[in-house]
């Protein structure tokens, strides 16, 4: 199995095992019997699901190797603001 399809079961295996067996376990432990709790066992899923997905994007992003700063030269002079906005003649 080649890497990149690794990756690929590696993300989606994180996207949704932990929400499931979250929700495994409320429904096990009866959570979602109560009105409240349920609404409560709703919004920490969704958080979970939502930290889950923020996550696997910052991941995500490690292997494109950009730059750690603006590639901008020191050295470069720029117009002035200034002149720019005087009509030419």
């Amino acid at each position: 199995m080649d890497e990149v399809r690794t990756v690929m079961l590696l993300v989606a295996a994180m996207f949704f095992i932990p929400p499931v067996l979250v929700t495994v376990y409320l429904y096990v432990s009866g959570v979602f019997i109560n009105r409240r709790r349920f609404q409560s066992a709703f919004y920490l899923l969704l958080a979970l699901f939502a930290l889950t997905i923020g996550i696997g994007t910052q991941l995500s992003y490690l292997g494109y190797s950009l730059p750690a700063t603006t590639p901008v030269s020191l050295s470069e002079v720029l117009p002035d603001p200034e002149a720019a906005l005087q009509p030419t003649p």
